[in-house]
């Protein structure tokens, strides 16, 4: 479809069909069709151009979100009324309403924008004021994760009162006063000293934001820390759990002065002196136990409280800083926290090798995206791997039956057959679940076992056990281990990075070494990789890749590559 204001010039402006264009252009380059391919054209005029073009886009592929708002209020200003763009788009006239209003935003805020590192409610919060000053100064001044409702307030720099603003105890009265601020009275707080409402709560918050970054900076160079920050709330879950590791400084990390290492061994020989004494108290009975119990718990517990108040005060080494930073937030109740020890995510990433991407809100997610489908498939492969290893484990086969036996009958709960043991076969559903699998060693040992024990049982043993005690003990613990194993299920639904596999501990006990019975295939991994996530994951594995050139693969072919490449090296993907 082509607009014909440029037909004189010898040359047509493509409203619409950019896409089959470029279709039609393959399918002559590959020799689908020839010169003489009859393609309709449509010519419309100038005046129509626009609204075909934006409508086309929009119905076909979503527009973004500036495009259409620029192209709105281009319509908007060739005269078109509120109805008409909203019947030509077939939006309703308060959502065009709205989309009209967002093209007077500062231009700033919409490159923001185009960047998708604004969402539309924060740009409608903002919208509360036409004042483009006030709304860049309310977004440069919002929190991290730059609330709308926050926003909202900080753009119509509404007066608070002065006991709900959290920032007013960190900057002070008098410094918010002299800053040019100004506090309003009523009656109700004309006489009180810390009374009355903050007529410029943007200016206070960014005060207090500003003293913040600069007590960081004087925390940071003092004590040698290798960055710093500050921010208003600062918590060890939601985002910034996804933008920063929290401290957990182990005793190798301090440098504690004589006094303090004195102290410390002291204290860790008191302790060890409680653990025994709770220990031999734990076997006595009745009111005798809790007697002798409690002034132990609470002796440990002052003890612990000691070790912290030195951890506290305590200097940590100049390693441990270098890789770690600082930063100052504001607590609950106004006051000033400062938070040491926090390494960035993304330095700890680089630290193991490991590519992420930093979204705009600063968290941190790795580039390798693990489907469901492949956890689950990555976890049943090496469920069926345990299988075949404890077929040759009776004594620990036997060991989880008495343990599932006895929690039956010893546990806590309500067991409505107390004669009750269920087994239920998993190694078909693992079997399912992991394509590729049933060539791999592990499959092929446990179906040679099953047939082995299908050919070994006795006649009739279904309806009589006495006849397989003729077995023999041995060969009754290897049918039991069998039994055992192909019941076992460590299979997950998603990754969770840092869930333990139900397996682990059992893994452990067998000395149990995947690599025995699995390595890395472009069926099994690879090709259910994006290619940026097979980079990430054969760097982790010490492989040295050129991207550019691994990109231009096709993804099967970078699948076998990557295959190729790790083939030889034992590894496993840390999510495996």
């Amino acid at each position: 479809m082509f607009s014909d204001d440029e037909v004189e010039q010898g040359c047509w402006f493509v409203a619409a069909g950019q896409r089959r264009l470029m279709a039609l252009d393959y399918l002559h380059r590959v020799g689908t069709i020839d010169d003489d391919y009859p393609v309709r054209v449509d010519f419309i005029d100038k005046a129509d151009a626009l609204v075909v073009s934006v409508s086309e886009n929009n119905d076909r592929v979503d527009m973004h979100l500036s495009d259409l708002i620029v192209s709105v209020n281009e319509l908007a200003n060739n005269g078109d009324s509120v109805e008409v763009i909203a019947a030509k788009f077939g939006y309703k006239a308060h959502y065009v309403r709205k989309l009209m209003k967002l093209a007077n935003m500062a231009p700033e805020l919409m490159q923001l924008l185009k960047n998708n590192k604004i969402s539309l409610n924060q740009l409608i919060a903002l919208s509360i004021t036409d004042d483009h000053d006030l709304q860049l100064k309310a977004w440069e001044n919002s929190s991290y994760d730059k609330n709308p409702k926050d926003l909202r307030r900080l753009a119509l720099n509404e007066e608070e009162p002065i006991s709900d603003n959290k920032y007013i105890k960190v900057v002070g009265i008098d410094a918010y006063r002299d800053a040019g601020g100004e506090i309003k009275h009523d009656l109700f707080t004309q006489h009180e000293s810390h009374g009355g409402y903050i007529l410029n709560p943007s200016l206070v918050q960014e005060l207090a934001l500003n003293k913040l970054q600069v007590l960081a900076e004087q925390v940071a160079n003092n004590e040698g820390w290798s960055w710093y920050g500050s921010q208003e709330r600062l918590e060890s879950w939601g985002d910034d759990s996804k933008r920063y590791e929290f401290p957990k400084p182990q005793l190798e990390d301090y440098v504690f002065t004589s006094e303090q290492q004195n102290h410390l061994d002291t204290i860790y020989d008191k302790l060890e002196n409680v653990k025994f004494a709770m220990e031999e108290a734990e076997e006595l009975r009745g009111d005798e136990k809790w007697e002798a119990l409690r002034p132990l718990s609470k002796e440990r517990n002052e003890l612990e409280q000691q070790k912290f108040e030195i951890l506290d005060v305590a200097e940590f080494t100049q390693e441990y800083k270098s890789q770690r930073g600082v930063i100052v937030s504001i607590g609950y109740h106004g006051d000033i926290v400062i938070t040491r020890g926090l390494m960035k995510l993304v330095d700890k990433a680089s630290k193991e090798n490991k590519a992420v991407k930093v979204k705009t809100d600063g968290t941190v997610v790795p580039v390798t995206q693990v489907s469901a489908a492949l956890a689950r498939s990555l976890s049943c492969e090496r469920t069926l791997a345990v299988q075949a290893v404890l077929l040759q484990k009776p004594e620990i086969a036997l060991a989880l039956t008495v343990q599932k036996l006895a929690l039956s009958v010893f546990s806590a709960g309500y067991h409505q057959n107390p004669a009750c043991f269920t087994i239920q076969e998993t190694t078909r559903t693992m079997i399912e679940a992991a394509p590729g699998c049933e060539d791999g060693e592990a499959v092929k040992q446990l179906r040679l076992a099953k047939a082995k024990w299908y050919e070994s049982l006795p006649k009739g043993w279904e309806d009589d056990f006495t006849l397989l005690t003729s077995l023999g003990t041995d060969q009754l613990l290897e049918l039991q281990a069998f039994c055992v194993a192909v019941t076992l299920d460590g299979s997950v639904s998603q990754y969770e990075p840092k869930q333990k596999s139900k397996l682990h501990k059992l893994e452990f006990a067998m000395n149990f070494d995947i690599h025995e019975y699995w390595k890395p295939t472009a069926q099994n991994l690879w090709s259910r990789l994006k290619k940026e996530g097979m980079i990430d994951q054969l760097t982790q594995a010490g492989v040295s890749v050129n991207k550019d050139e691994f990109m231009a693969y096709k993804k099967g072919d970078a699948a076998k590559r990557a295959e190729q490449l790790i083939d030889g090296i034992k590894w496993v993907p840390d999510f495996m």
